[in-house]
C-alpha cells in the first residue's frame, strides 16, 4: 500500500479489438458520468489511438485529488466500470518530469509510451529517458511531454510518458534523427509507443 496522500493521475490502457469502439465508448461514457459527481474528481480524457492496429487502442487519463478519493469511488457498489468487458491495465500515477506546453491547450497529438521498467530499475531509466528528452525537445513540432511513475511497483507499466507533437509527422520526423536513435539505444525497458487523438472529455 502507498503512503502518496497528493494528487494522482489514473492511467489505464485498454485492449479494445477493431469494431468494438461503439460499445467501449459507450460504456466508457456511464462510468465517466458516474466518477465526475465523485469527492475528489478532477478531470478526465479519453485517447483513441490514431492506428488501428494499435496495442492499447484507447487510453484514459484521469486526474484525482488523492488514491483515497479514486479508490473510494471506484469501490462504490454501482460503480458501472467493473462492466467493462475489456482487458485493461490501470495503475495510479504521479508526475516525476514535465515540459509544459506554452498553451493551456496546445492541440496537436499525443504519444503515450507506457514502459515496462522493473522495480528496481528507477534511477537507470530515469537517466536514459531524460536524454531522449533533451533532444526532442529542440526538435520541429515538439509541443511538451509530462512522465508519470506508478506509485505501486507491481503496476503492468511502471513509467507512463504523455507528449505533445504538432503533428504525426512532426513526431515522426523528430525520432527519425540520428540524435534520437542513440540516445534511445540506451534505454532498456520494453516500450509500447503509439499516437493518439482526444475523442472524449
Amino acid at each position: 500500500m502507498d503512503t502518496h496522500g497528493g494528487p494522482v493521475v489514473l492511467i489505464n490502457l485498454f485492449e479494445v479489438p477493431p469494431g468494438a469502439d461503439k460499445g467501449f465508448i459507450s460504456g466508457w461514457e456511464q462510468a465517466r458520468d458516474f466518477l465526475q459527481v465523485q469527492d475528489g474528481y478532477r478531470s478526465t480524457a479519453l485517447h483513441r489511438s490514431l492506428g488501428p492496429d494499435a496495442e492499447f487502442r484507447f487510453v484514459n487519463v484521469a486526474e484525482w485529488a488523492s488514491p483515497a478519493a479514486f479508490r473510494a469511488a471506484t469501490a462504490q457498489p454501482d460503480f458501472p466500470g467493473r462492466e467493462l468487458p475489456f482487458a485493461a491495465h490501470p495503475g495510479l500515477y504521479q508526475v516525476v518530469r514535465e515540459d509544459r506546453p506554452l498553451a493551456e491547450d496546445p492541440g496537436g497529438v499525443v504519444l503515450i509510451n507506457p514502459f515496462e521498467v522493473p522495480p528496481d530499475g528507477d534511477d537507470a531509466f530515469l537517466a536514459s529517458w531524460e536524454g531522449t528528452r533533451e533532444f526532442l525537445h529542440t526538435q520541429p513540432g515538439y509541443l511538451a511531454t509530462r512522465l508519470h511513475r506508478s506509485l505501486s511497483p507491481e503496476a503492468d507499466f511502471r513509467f507512463v510518458n504523455l507528449g505533445r507533437y504538432t503533428s504525426p509527422q512532426a513526431f515522426q520526423a523528430a525520432i527519425g534523427q540520428p540524435g534520437f536513435r542513440q540516445a534511445a539505444a540506451a534505454i532498456g525497458p520494453r516500450a509500447h509507443p503509439g499516437l493518439y487523438e482526444v475523442v472524449r472529455r
